[in-house]
């Protein structure tokens, strides 16, 4: 039975519904309690994660700053890419805000789809490259405040 959209209207709506059924049915569903940390910066990156319920605050350390929320990722938002992308090492930090529901898809697996599926693999990485990109901007910009002389 297909799951319903809403949780996913950010991230997998945008793919093919071939290809959104098969990112689904490699994912699992992971629950977090409130301040319960997923991964931290420079950990192995295991997963590619779709909130599904709740909200993750994605953690950088500043070592003059200490910990800080760079971005946090609603219902349907994605987090965790960091797998897809070599070396595989987390960039940051990930904590559950609040009681939270995630699809957890091993990176590993998505590479083996990706490798197997090419139109697949063009979804995702172009989905992915768009996410990067406007991370990027939100980031750098959040940064400037961070890092504004008082």
């Amino acid at each position: 039975m297909a799951e319903p959209i809403s949780w996913y209207s950010s991230f997998l709506a945008n793919f093919s519904p071939r290809v959104r059924e098969k990112i689904l049915a490699v994912g699992d569903t992971v629950a977090y309690k409130a301040a319960t940390d997923i991964f931290h910066e420079g950990d192995p990156s295991l997963c590619l994660y779709v909130v599904k319920s709740g909200h993750v605050a994605v953690e950088v350390h500043f070592p003059s700053r200490g910990r800080r929320t760079i971005f946090t990722a609603s219902p349907g938002e994605l987090f965790g890419w960091s797998a897809l992308v070599e070396p595989r090492i987390e960039t940051a930090s990930a904590r559950a805000v609040e009681d939270t529901e995630v699809l957890a898809i091993r990176g590993g697996v998505l590479m083996d789809l990706c490798r197997e599926d090419t139109q697949l693999g063009f979804e995702l990485y172009r989905a992915l490259a768009e996410i990067i990109s406007a991370r990027l901007i939100a980031t750098r910009l959040q940064l400037l405040d961070v890092f504004a002389v008082s």
